[in-house]
């Protein structure tokens, strides 16, 4: 289920927003719910929030007081964005995955602390974020089985721990993969864009500003610059630094620009994050990643690592975000899935071709004064389904093809049994053909 997070500007010019989702329900089909949120107050919470995290992270708290506080937080931003109605994914029978589509505007908010029925959001292994982007980037066909290491602290007191973290990460990289490496003199913003767009992965340790990347003592790359291009070759980049996954109305953030530039998954951090944290994720993740070739179960393990630790540690996972809403299916799924578009089109085909008034329902003629359908003198007699009968005296033909396809289709949230319920209602009450036509197309969102 995909709910989009939409950023409006009003008069004031302040970024007002809207939330919008649909819901399938068994009466009325899928239903399109929106909500309104003031900007305002959401700004206001972002700042709270960030003030929130520093505390965190400078004092730690123990456990049971930062879960509380943080189930404030959570109720506060459920409250700013949905108001008095309450999410349906909160109800103990929703069984859907969840995706958030949002606005880059909106983006810093920590979206992951909303509650569901099972937990908080951040604690769904199927959850996925991502942003909503305008434009189409090239395909770039470089996209051979290299990854590019960038090693920038910048800052004096990130050299040791991004120096371990390179060094850790050099092996393990090397045995998989073709690996290149940037740093010191040779990392230009020309050279780092020239390797960006022959590498298949990206991975960045060091120091990154909310505007881009600094390079070297009078250079920088900023994110504007980096959405220009095309970076479509890039399966996965993971930005090991503060801010990097950081939006705002001003300008876009890292994450924004490299999913802009054609990159298919990119994951980074909201907020600040500890130096040493960083460098264990980094050589984790990679570690991880390299035997399963899947992204988001190798940060489901880090995540829940962390989600057992501290309070610091329980931050650290929530701002750790990754943006990827593909959820790849295995070849045989997809396979199955043409083979039934197929059959339905080659069904309709010949319904189509065959359709006669009254209709033939299963090529099966419904008899005026008998309720049976007589076969050959040594098989049985098979009694005639009162349901198709009333499907066949149905004038609009468009209303008949439509219920028999909907008897015979698989639906998302109705069995067998629960469709006939559905359509003997329908075919039962005193209305026109035109009504039951219209309500069988709202409950059943067929």
């Amino acid at each position: 289920m995909k709910l989009r997070i939409i950023a409006k500007y009003s008069r004031e010019e302040q970024n007002e927003g809207e939330c919008i989702w649909e819901e399938k329900q068994v009466q009325f089909g899928t239903v399109e719910r929106t909500t309104k949120f003031s900007g305002k107050l959401l700004s206001e919470f972002q700042k709270d929030w960030a003030l929130f995290v520093e505390r965190v992270l400078s004092q730690n708290p123990n456990k049971e007081e930062f879960l509380e506080k943080l189930g404030k937080k959570s109720d506060s931003l459920e409250q700013i964005v949905f108001g008095r109605t309450l999410p349906f994914w909160r109800n103990p029978g929703f069984q859907d995955s969840i995706q958030l589509l949002i606005d880059p505007e909106f983006s810093p908010i920590p979206w992951e602390i909303l509650r569901t029925h099972k937990g908080f959001l951040f604690q769904d292994k199927e959850f996925r974020r991502g942003i909503r982007i305008d434009t189409i980037p090239k395909e770039n066909t470089k996209n051979s089985n290299s990854i590019l290491l960038v090693c920038n602290p910048v800052k004096s007191s990130l050299i040791a721990t991004v120096g371990e973290e390179c060094s850790t990460l050099f092996p393990i990289l090397e045995k998989k993969m073709n690996l290149r490496i940037l740093k010191d003199g040779l990392l230009t913003r020309v050279r780092l864009i020239e390797e960006i767009s022959s590498v298949k992965y990206l991975h960045y340790a060091g120091h990154t500003e909310k505007k881009g990347i600094p390079l070297g003592a009078n250079d920088f790359l900023y994110s504007k610059e980096i959405s220009g291009h095309s970076f479509s070759n890039l399966q996965l980049v993971f930005f090991n630094s503060c801010h990097s996954s950081f939006d705002s109305i001003e300008h876009s953030g890292l994450t924004t620009s490299f999913l802009k530039a054609g990159a298919k998954e990119v994951i980074g951090f909201l907020f600040p994050v500890e130096t040493n944290m960083a460098k264990s994720i980094g050589i984790k993740f990679w570690s991880h990643f390299l035997k399963t070739k899947n992204s988001h179960k190798t940060l489901g393990k880090i995540r829940k690592s962390l989600y057992n630790g501290s309070s610091k540690d329980i931050i650290t996972a929530i701002s750790l975000v990754h943006f990827s809403t593909e959820k790849k299916e295995p070849p045989s799924k997809r396979i199955l899935g043409i083979t039934a578009v197929l059959f339905a089109l080659f069904f309709f085909i010949v319904f189509s071709r065959n359709e006669k008034e009254p209709i033939e329902v299963d090529n099966l003629n419904v008899p005026k004064a008998e309720s049976v359908v007589k076969k050959r003198n040594d098989e049985t007699v098979l009694p005639q389904d009162p349901l198709l009968v009333q499907i066949s005296r149905l004038k609009n033909s468009e209303f008949r093809k439509m219920a028999v396809q909907f008897l015979k289709t698989k639906h998302e949230f109705l069995d067998d049994s629960q469709k006939r319920e559905l359509l003997e209602s329908i075919l039962s009450e005193n209305k026109s053909e035109e009504k039951m036509y219209y309500e069988f197309k709202t409950r059943s969102g067929f």
